[in-house]
């Protein structure tokens, strides 16, 4: 039993699986997040952008449901969405951190957030992109199973 060692190979699929969890963990934290915008105190026009961002994240969790049920186009428009998301979050991160403001602690604040985001979304085009790579591609060929013998040719 311990001269065995099983090696577990990761496919392309479960790479897939799990952005779909991480997709569908932002999109499911910011819908939680938007019944505190209702009662919370706020500019208007905060109020405005932090509506935006969760409607907008709700997409992260249909896409990462779409993803789970293993359809392909998801994995295209996630992708999209990915690279959408991250140039908006490079804009955020240069706005808050160059153009002054009345609040500095809260653009820190903002930064802070939007450069974790940034993070992640680097990291899940990363995993989507490795997933799409030839090395965790599945061998679809027929007769390729253990025990199939292929035809002799004759």
């Amino acid at each position: 039993m311990l001269g065995r060692l099983r090696v577990m190979k990761i496919s392309a699929r479960d790479i897939q699986v799990f952005v779909a969890g991480a997709l569908a963990l932002l999109g499911t934290q910011a819908l939680l997040q938007l019944p505190s915008y209702f009662f919370g105190p706020a500019p208007a026009s905060a109020w405005y952008d932090l509506l935006f961002y969760s409607l907008s994240a709700a997409l992260d969790l249909l896409l990462g449901l779409a993803v789970f049920f293993g359809r392909r186009w998801a994995i295209l428009l996630t992708q999209i969405w990915l690279w959408l998301t991250l140039a908006l979050s490079i804009v955020t991160a240069v706005h808050a951190a160059v153009v002054p403001g009345t609040n500095k602690a809260l653009s820190y604040i903002l930064l802070w957030t939007v450069s974790s985001d940034l993070v992640i979304f680097i990291a899940l085009l990363l995993l989507i992109h490795l997933s799409r790579s030839q090395r965790f591609q599945v061998n679809r060929t027929p007769n390729t199973e253990i025990g199939c013998k292929s035809p002799s040719p004759k």
